[in-house]
Formats: structure tokens, sequence, C-alpha cells
């Protein structure tokens, strides 16, 4: 039995199938025969010359872009991609225990990367994200080799990878996957997201998953406690029979809710609405009757290109899901990208912190032309349909004034072509970063209106990253510090008549909503398959119950004494 975390409810059985992860794609690891290994080796050297010519590009494109400083850092990786050494000791791994190059390489550079992570001298910790990028960008390049094993998962597998990047999710078809499992992660990282919005179960944080599973092994993912089961007894397979059917006769009982109201036992009417990240997932929000679309993530479109898509190509997306959802409202959110959100073709320099590196609003203002061409579509698809603006990891009123003017820029350019849109099309801003919360009441009047985003807000006010696995204890969204800063911001929004969402992961959970609804929170915007709960848990709330729930939450000083 393996022990992790259960980041996403449920159980489910099923035939293991493992994964290696680079930037842009996952591989199966698997195993060979004695005459497959100088093909292995043949395809490392190739690998390694493709990822040598991509790192010099970069250095090139860095070095005249940003600085010779900043460029440096990508010939610091070509010399460890070069490192005669680390060549051998994956083939030695490949021979050794014949498996395929891509589970020798993962095997090899997570090694290196948790004895470097652990060493006393802090300049040998701070090489540890480099040898970790080389790695992830030399499976990339094998799994886009000429003999490269493309990833089928099968339908009714269970997952299980090192850790699962939005980049390489993006390009897998996981939606008949049975269940995950992670070395990395914790609740909160994007992984854990991912799971819940599919409702697929999921453990994370297991550290000798890769070494204790091998594709084809039967497993048992207990998402409730957080264990994994490998090639277990029939006698325990038959209990978690039993526990599947009964947690599955649990979920069907809450769909005689698709049809009802999201109405509290008060007689208060609330909008739910969903959480999407592509095109595909707005017939599961129809499904569940969503009151519209609360937060549209833009990400998608980009992790599945080679190169940035074209204004034409986002447009064609967002007006489908216009189309599918219309007349209820849409909020597109600009493409938030850096911190743990990778491009391979859009080079940011590397950063000690990624969680506090220059991201969202602010690094596409650095890259105007970007931020142009995502206005342009969301903009000429506003000229038909109710849809909004949202900017991403806003830090204060000066973010927002040089977006309004981009945007009146972009609104002239279109209307000297003559293409139509809405001039009045709304503009918010997610409050993700305590300056934002801090600033609610002025950053309100320039904007039409706020989400609250508490995913990231969780993770800058107690100072935990949430894809660090070492300060994961440490992320409690349920901190008094987090309540009291959320109570602000609705009270800011409603001083000043905004309308005030609700759309990270504290709102699809079912054990928050009666907090959150005390605090004052009157729309809330969750992933599909987590809709019909949270509602449930709405119809059985009243507000002057959840009031003083919240008001005895707020006077407590931990988040132990809040659960």
């Amino acid at each position: 039995m393996l022990k992790g975390t259960a980041v996403s409810a449920g159980v489910a059985q099923g035939t293991a199938y493992v994964l290696s992860c680079g930037y842009r794609a996952a591989v199966p690891q698997r195993s060979i025969r004695s005459s497959e290994i100088d093909g292995e080796r043949m395809r490392l050297d190739s690998a390694v010359a493709s990822a040598e010519a991509e790192l010099s590009a970069l250095q090139d494109d860095l070095r005249e872009k940003i600085g010779a400083t900043q460029a440096d850092i990508f010939g610091a990786q070509r010399l460890i991609l070069g490192d005669a050494s680390l060549r051998d000791r994956v083939l030695h791994t490949v021979q050794e225990k014949r498996v395929n190059v891509e589970a020798a390489v993962s095997e090899v550079f997570e090694d290196y990367t948790q004895n470097l992570e652990t060493a006393p001298d802090g300049y040998l910790r701070g090489r540890a994200a480099d040898i970790h990028d080389v790695g992830r960008r030399l499976l990339s390049s094998l799994a886009t080799g000429p003999s490269s094993a493309r990833a089928e998962i099968p339908a009714g597998a269970i997952v299980v990878a090192d850790e699962l990047l939005p980049s390489v999710t993006a390009r897998l078809q996981l939606d008949d996957v049975r269940a995950f499992v992670t070395v990395r992660g914790n609740k909160f990282s994007h992984s854990s997201i991912l799971a819940r919005s599919l409702g697929t179960p999921a453990v994370t944080g297991v550290p000798s998953a890769l070494a204790q599973i091998k594709t084809g092994d039967r497993l048992i993912v207990d998402a409730v406690a957080g264990v994994v089961f490998v090639n277990p007894e029939s006698s325990i397979e038959r209990e978690y029979d039993r526990l599947a059917a009964d947690l599955k006769s649990s979920k069907e009982r809450l769909r005689h809710l698709i049809d009802l109201s999201t109405v509290t036992l008060d007689g208060t009417t609330l909008p739910l609405l969903a959480n999407v990240n592509k095109f595909s997932d707005t017939e599961a929000a129809l499904l569940n009757k969503a009151d519209g679309i609360g937060l549209y993530r833009t990400e998608f479109t980009f992790s599945i290109r080679n190169t940035f898509p074209t204004e034409d190509e986002q447009f064609e997306f967002l007006e489908r899901a216009a189309e599918r959802m219309h007349p209820r409202k849409l909020v597109f959110r600009l493409v938030d990208l850096g911190g743990d959100k990778i491009l391979p073709y859009f080079p940011l320099p590397p950063s000690r912190n990624p969680s506090l590196a220059e991201r969202g609003i602010r690094l596409l203002l650095r890259h105007v032309d970007l931020l142009k061409t995502q206005l342009r579509a969301f903009l000429r698809v506003s000229a038909g349909h109710p849809v909004s603006i949202l900017l991403p990891v806003v830090v204060g009123i000066e973010d927002v004034r040089q977006v309004r003017e981009v945007v009146r820029q972009v609104q002239d350019e279109l209307s000297a072509e003559g293409k139509r849109f809405d001039a009045a099309v709304p503009i918010g801003a997610m409050i993700e970063v305590p300056s934002a919360a801090l600033m609610i009441r002025n950053l309100a009047k320039e904007v039409d209106f706020l989400s609250l985003g508490t995913n990231d807000l969780v993770q800058y006010v107690l100072a935990a990253d949430r894809e660090d696995e070492t300060t994961a204890p440490y992320y409690q969204p349920l901190h008094p510090a987090v309540l009291r800063l959320i109570e602000s911001v609705v009270e800011g929004a409603r001083s000043a008549g905004r309308e005030l969402t609700i759309c990270g992961e504290m709102a699809g959970d079912p054990l928050h909503t009666a907090l959150l609804l005390g605090l004052g929170l009157r729309e809330l915007s969750v992933a599909p398959g987590q809709m019909l709960e949270v509602k449930d848990a709405i119809r059985q709330t009243r507000l002057d119950e959840a009031r003083r729930l919240a008001s005895v939450a707020l006077e407590l000083g931990s988040a132990d004494e809040v659960e």
C-alpha cells in the first residue's frame, strides 16, 4: 500500500498506465528487450542533439530580447545536457533495468534533482531547478522524435506520473481515465484542480509511485483515504467494489437537483456558474444547468499549439463557446502565463521563485502584441454575445488603467476595419494577490466586476507555494487571515456596487459553502463536476445561520480551530 494525499475524492480500480512527462507531451514507460537497447541509445543521442539545438536557439533569442545574463541560464543548461556522466547513468539504467529511455531519463534526472534539493549548499540547491528543467526538455524531445511512442491512454486506465503539467494534459485524452496517481503535487496544484474538474479520483504526493508501479499493474486508488493498492488481493478488491458502488449511488442521488433552483432554505436564489477550460467543457456546464460561465480559462488554446494561436483561431473557439452558452453570460479570462504556467515556445527567464516572478496581466502588458491579439478576439465575440473580459493577477489600479488604454486602441483598430464589437464590454479584475484585496475599494471603482481567485490568494497571504509539497501543510484556505481578507473584499465590492464572484477552489468544496455565504458571497463559480454537490449544500443552508458561522470563524486564531 502506498500513501499520499487525496485531492479529488472517489474510488477507482483499473490498470496502471505509467507516463513520463516533458514540457509538451507525455510518453509511456515500458519494458524493452535486449535487442532494443542499441535503438534506445540512438534515440537518446538524437534527443540530446535536438534539445541542445533548442536550448541554443532559446539562448540566442533571450540574449537578443532581454540580455546576456538571463541568456546564460540556458548556457548552463546546455552544459548539463552535455554531461557525459548523466548520459552514462541513463544508458546504464536502460541496460540494467531493461526499460525504455524515457523511463531511464525520468529516474536518473529525478534522483539527481532530489539529491540537489537536499544538499546543504545553497548554490547546489539552486541548480536543482536547472536539472529538472533539462530533464523535462529532454523528455519532450524524446516524445516528439521520429521513433517516439505516443501516449494513447487506454480507456479505463489509471494514469501514474511524476506530475501532470498543464501543457501536457492539454494534449491528452483524459475523459476516460479512471484515476490519477502522481509523485508531485498537493490539493491545490494544477493537476489536482484538473482531476476535480473532471470528477476523477486522484491521489498525489506518492513519492515511490514510479518506483513501485509498472504499466499493467492492477491498482486500487482510494482518493478518500489517500492510499493506492498495487496488485491487491481479491478480498481487498471486493471491499472496494462495494465502496465504489456506495459512492456511485450517493452521486446518483444528487442527479435530481439538476432541474431545481439554487436557492437557500430561507428563499434566496443564488447564481451558480461554471469554471471551464475549453469549448467541450461548456457541454458539461449546460448538462448541469449552469447559470453561465464565471471563468473561462483560455490557456488550453495556447497549450495545444507549438506557436501562439492567431486572432482568428482564438475567435473561432471562443465564438463557438459563446454561441453554445447564449444568452447566458460568459467571462473570458486573458491568458494567465508565468509562474508554473509555461509555454515551450514563449521562453521566460528562469526564476528562483516562479510564484513571485512576472506573470498574469503584468506579463501581458510587457508583450502588448500578444495582449492585443487576444483582446481583438474577445471584442469580436462580444458583438453578438454577453461576454466579459477578466484580467488575471491584477496587483493594483495601474494594471487596469493600462489595459483599458490598450482596449481603447484595439477598439479603434477594429472600428477602422469595420469589425463589430460591444463598446461597453465589461472589464473585471481577478482578486488573487493581497495588494488587490487590500486596495479593493479603489480597485472596484476602476472595473465593472470582480472575481475572487482564492487559489493564488491563499498562497500569497500565507507564503505557502501551492505547487510545493514542502509548504503544503501551510496552505490553509480556512486560515482566519484568509477569511478576514475575503470578508473585506466582499465589503469593498458591495460598497462600490460591483458584482463579485468567487471562482477559486474554495467555492467548489461543499464543506466551505455555508461559510462563504456567511462571509457575504452570493455568486459561486465551480467546475461542472462540483456543481451538484455545491447546489445541494446551498439548498441546505440558511443565511442567518451561515452569518453566525462566519462571525465565529472570523474570531478564531487558526485554521485548525475553524475546521
